[in-house]
């Protein structure tokens, strides 16, 4: 077994233990909620499934790091880093909305080669090797070849108060014949759009865990993942916000940022 299929099958373990963890507490009423440093909320769950991975990299691939959205080991040395977000959605996953995903990429370098996001309320696995095609449960997936003249489909903010910072934005989107639809979860939004399901996002997170898996699988199904300018960037750090798309859209999206104001606007709303 070559390397990078032994990496594989290890992310899809650590993606079904994970799912198995975020189901367990989302039935339940109680589920440790916490605020962090940013007032943003983490229960149980996110630490468990964090702390695991930190545990299993530990013993199988002890050269490597962890950038997790809870917990890292990572340092400057390196090479090999898994970046993490134990539950990408946890808004949504504290109030009963299947919108929630788990999302695990190995980054080499600051590349992601492997990407893997889980869906365990549906059971949903979407998995990419860089090179090798994207799937969802070992199905080929691919991207739409909608444009924004023939009704693209866009996601917008995940909550109202995001659209209301940037109604321009999409505004001039849906003029040239965009669908604006709006639903909470980053990871789930953007593992549509490797489905071909929905067709491209403006992302204004500075997370690399965010998006690290989501680079490889949308890419991998034959979309375009870039920073804000429309530039490649690093994943083993924070990023310059994020457009995810089928392809088709991409440039229409980047000029949509710059007519905005630019990445540094679309990161402040």
């Amino acid at each position: 077994m070559n390397d990078m299929q032994a990496q594989l099958d290890f992310a899809i373990a650590i993606a079904k233990h994970a799912g198995t963890i975020m189901r367990d507490y989302y039935d339940r009423t109680e589920k440790g909620i916490q605020r962090k440093a940013d007032e943003s909320p983490v229960t149980i769950a996110d630490k468990l499934i964090n702390d695991y991975l930190i545990e299993q990299v530990a013993v199988h691939f002890p050269k490597h790091g962890v950038l997790g959205e809870e917990a890292s080991t990572m340092t400057a040395e390196h090479v090999d880093v898994w970046v993490c977000d134990p539950i990408d959605g946890t808004i949504p996953f504290i109030m009963g909305i299947p919108t929630a995903m788990f999302s695990l990429a190995l980054v080499h370098n600051g590349e992601p080669l492997i990407g893997v996001s889980y869906d365990p309320f549906m059971d949903r696995l979407f998995t990419a090797v860089k090179g090798k095609g994207a799937y969802c449960n070992d199905k080929p997936v691919h991207v739409s070849d909608r444009t924004l003249e023939n009704r693209a489909i866009v996601a917008g903010p995940s909550y109202p108060d995001g659209l209301l910072r940037a109604v321009s934005l999409y505004e001039g989107l849906k003029a040239h014949g965009a669908y604006i639809t709006m639903f909470p979860g980053n990871v789930y939004k953007c593992s549509l759009i490797a489905d071909g399901r929905i067709d491209g996002r403006i992302f204004s997170g500075p997370y690399a865990h965010d998006i690290a898996a989501i680079k490889v699988i949308v890419e991998e199904a034959g979309g375009r993942v870039t920073d804000l300018d429309g530039n490649e960037q690093r994943y083993d750090g924070r990023i310059k916000g994020a457009i995810i798309s089928n392809g088709h859209i991409h440039e229409a999206l980047v000029n949509a940022v710059k007519g905005f104001g630019g990445p540094e606007k679309v990161m402040a709303v």
